[in-house]
């Protein structure tokens, strides 16, 4: 199969279907359909004898594309997350309180997830490497726009901030299906994706820490901008090179359920989504301010002690490094879950005990001190990364595969639409409270909603979807 025409399946002449299916049961993806042993692909094979023929350049290319979409990965998560870093320091110049900015970001995260959905269109639509190039140009421009705003310029800085939701949404609607379909091993590959993912998420506290302490607030908006342009660059070169392409999903047993096992799993899933995604944004963008005062004692002897020694740091670099601590911990613990945990034990067994687990999580950051809040927040994003996993197998084998890509899209859009919820908590909180105490309370208690609707997700034979393959699509 040539990579350049896998972009564009509409050039690829008309074929017989062979038994393959596509990510989304297209008719001009299925033109991309295994070919029967003999024909001229256009590409060169090795042929063993009683083995299937492999094509020179395929496992290549699939590590080229996991390494763009783990990049991909890692920036997105960085580039929607680090705002609630620098609004700390833009506070104090712009002389408004950081709730206030915060709550410029709203819109944003509004985008970032209903979007998510004509992104998993487009991508269906378009081909998941040219929608992979527009999410890196798109991000860059906008955080680069970000850095540029004119001091106390609000609006500016909501459109700019916006853009950055509006890109970034379409990584996990085109990326992940991307993995998917060119791994030679799919559930090793969607581990280190994930593991990227999370190193995303904490590079979203060190980065703007680090540039803010070196330069400034813009600083940290514009030279991640910088590194999105270029990786974007490097990638439509690769792709025109036809180093980099797409095909369709490998031909799979999947499991086929009924119409009323796919409803149960689908009202269920839209429940416990969209409120563990309102938790996961609340640590998020929560975290940070809670440390910048429980952690207040803490950092202040740490800055005093390195001062003595001549090196200067300010507060927000030491929440930023709290904040990144989380989510270093939580990468390493998802890719140990995926081979020890989730590989091994029911998939309803392992979304209830997380669930269950985060209750006691949420008690840590809403009563603990300092570094007992620190821990509830690891422990928080531990227990997100083992549900994640298990809400995308279900996704996968439950959605019919025409509707693959948009199946992807729709789950975050249930579950990053919560996000602007969440802010909107956090801001009204803390200006009522002074505190996001009580907001952590009042997760405790969805947490156990959320245990309670998980257990009526189908419970028989689980433990054997469990050792599966990740994914397998439903016809």
């Amino acid at each position: 199969m040539r990579y350049q025409a896998a972009l564009r399946p509409d050039r690829m002449p008309r074929l017989p279907r062979q038994g393959g299916f596509s990510a989304n049961g297209s008719d001009a993806a299925s033109r991309l359909a295994r070919q029967p042993d003999g024909a001229d692909t256009g590409a060169m094979t090795i042929s063993v004898p009683n083995r299937p023929r492999i094509a020179i350049g395929e496992i290549a290319m699939g590590q080229r594309v996991l390494a763009f979409s783990s990049i991909g990965h890692a920036l997105m998560h960085m580039m929607t997350a680090f705002y609630a870093v620098i609004v700390l320091t833009l506070a104090i110049a712009w002389g408004q309180p950081p709730e206030s900015l915060l709550e410029l970001y709203a819109p944003s995260a509004i985008l970032l997830g209903v979007m998510s959905l004509p992104a998993g269109w487009a991508a269906d639509r378009f081909g998941a490497p040219l929608m992979m190039v527009v999410m890196f140009v798109g991000l860059s421009l906008s955080s680069i726009a970000c850095g540029l705003v004119a001091e106390g310029d609000t609006l500016a800085l909501i459109l700019a901030l916006c853009g950055l939701g509006v890109f970034g949404s379409i990584y996990h609607s085109a990326g992940i299906g991307w993995i998917i379909r060119t791994a030679r091993e799919q559930g090793h590959a969607m581990g280190v994706n994930g593991l990227w993912g999370s190193a995303g998420l904490a590079l979203y506290g060190i980065v703007p820490g680090v540039l803010i302490t070196l330069a400034s607030w813009r600083a940290a908006f514009i030279v991640p901008g910088i590194v999105c342009l270029v990786v974007g660059a490097v990638l439509a070169w690769q792709i025109r090179q036809g180093k980099v392409g797409d095909r369709p999903m490998p031909a799979t047993a999947g499991v086929q359920p009924g119409r009323r096992e796919f409803w149960r799993v689908f009202s269920v899933l839209s429940v416990t989504m969209a409120l563990e995604g309102v938790i996961w944004s609340a640590v998020m963008f929560g975290a940070a301010l809670v440390f910048e005062t429980r952690l207040a004692d803490d950092i202040a002897r740490l800055r005093d002690g390195l001062a003595s020694w001549g090196v200067a740091t300010q507060a927000v670099l030491w929440v930023g490094l709290a904040t990144s601590l989380i989510y270093v911990v939580s990468g390493i613990a998802q890719y140990a879950m995926g081979r020890r945990i989730i590989d091994r034990y029911p998939l309803k067994s392992i979304y209830v005990t997380a669930s269950a687990l985060q209750v006691f999580a949420m008690l840590a950051l809403a009563m603990g001190g300092g570094y007992v809040a620190l821990a509830g927040a690891i422990a928080s994003a531990i227990l997100s990364s083992a549900a994640g996993p298990v809400e995308n197998i279900l996704i996968a084998r439950y959605t019919p595969s025409r509707y693959h890509g948009l199946g992807f899209g729709a789950k975050f859009v249930v579950a990053l639409g919560a996000s602007p919820l969440a802010i909107v908590l956090i801001v009204w909180v803390r200006k009522t409270t002074g505190s996001l105490d009580v907001l952590f309370l009042g997760l405790a208690a969805i947490a156990v909603v959320i245990t309670l609707v998980a257990l009526l997700l189908p419970g028989s034979g689980w433990r054997e979807d469990a050792r599966a393959p990740l994914p397998q699509p439903a016809e």
